[in-house]
């Protein structure tokens, strides 16, 4: 493991009870990053969507991605954005290819494909157990406070 919990939050302002990465797996900078996140059958989320069939909503994935995404833009270029704000800009060619489902463990994948003053644009995939489960790309800038 190449961070944990506590240094995560370090690099973006994301907390409980939406913070969702759980730990940095692997780590190039500039280049790639993966983590990982557990979504527990306590996850305050379950509770409304859907109390009889409980599923992972795919926002609260592709929000799990961009975090992975922005730890990743954070690590990266740490000197030049530290005190400044992430913020999502867009989010492209979602594909959602199975359900994720109480205490599956997703494992992230992001690469940075460009970088063009302060605006990012990520390719992002989780897997369940080696399984693609959801695809997207990522657009993130930083903002001036």
């Amino acid at each position: 493991m190449i961070l944990d919990k506590d240094e995560i939050k370090k690099y973006i302002p994301h907390r409980e009870p939406f913070l969702f990465v759980d730990k940095i797996l692997e780590l190039d900078l500039e280049k790639s990053i993966k983590g990982s996140v557990v979504f527990s059958k306590d996850s305050y989320f379950f509770q409304g969507h859907f109390p009889s069939n409980p599923v992972v909503p795919g926002v609260i994935i592709v929000e799990a991605m961009a975090q992975v995404g922005g730890v990743l833009i954070y690590k990266s270029f740490e000197a030049d954005l530290v005190g400044l704000s992430p913020a999502l800009v867009g989010i492209d060619n979602v594909k959602f290819k199975a359900p994720t489902l109480p205490d599956d463990e997703l494992i992230i994948e992001t690469v940075l494909v460009k970088k063009k003053l302060n605006i990012f644009k990520l390719s992002s995939k989780a897997y369940n157990n080696d399984k693609l489960v959801v695809q997207a790309e990522i657009t993130a800038t930083i903002l001036r406070n």
